[in-house]
């Protein structure tokens, strides 16, 4: 009985321990607002559900250069640091900015969709903040990424492009659906 019993409590916690985890997350870099593009859903925020808008993203890179990526970021005024079970936090955290989507010139797909909320919240009439940001890095895998200024080239479609001090481009449209 007793042996069952310690059993039992040791799958438990080895399944605990496996969930913590798995949901755990560190916070992300830091993240610079002057040098991205601030991105807002054209569907309102009605207060009560929150509508998702269809985002198309096709980005390009030019050959050479050094690794360039774009990042769509979102703010999240509080998050759960540590034990993350969707129910129970254990470390809440406050004021990051958390990637939702990159788009880079690592062999990844050229075109990608993603579904950006009106709201930040069911029931809440807060417009989340997203920023749409360039990135790139000179070295190998192991130098860090630095923030590059993006401009703005058309408005429709929105193209937005960047480029890095090697004379690399990278160029990104968003269509919306």
């Amino acid at each position: 009985m007793m042996r069952s019993a310690l059993l039992l409590v040791s799958i438990a916690a080895l399944g605990l321990g496996a969930g913590v985890f798995a949901r755990s997350r560190s916070a992300d870099a830091t993240l610079n607002r002057v040098q991205g593009v601030r991105i807002r859903s054209r569907i309102p925020c009605d207060g009560s559900t929150n509508p998702q808008e269809p985002l198309k993203f096709r980005t390009s890179f030019s050959p050479g250069g050094s690794e360039r990526a774009f990042h769509l970021d979102v703010f999240e005024s509080r998050y759960c640091r540590a034990v993350d079970l969707y129910f129970f936090c254990v470390f809440h955290g406050r004021d990051r900015w958390k990637h939702e989507w990159v788009g880079a010139n690592n062999g990844a797909p050229a075109t990608s969709r993603y579904w950006m909320d009106s709201c930040s919240a069911w029931r809440s009439k807060d417009v989340p903040d997203y920023i749409l940001s360039g990135w790139y890095r000179t070295g190998g895998q192991k130098t860090p990424w630095t923030q590059a200024t993006i401009k703005q080239i058309s408005a429709d479609p929105e193209v937005y492009e960047f480029t890095d001090p090697s004379g690399g481009a990278a160029r990104v449209e968003i269509r919306r659906e």
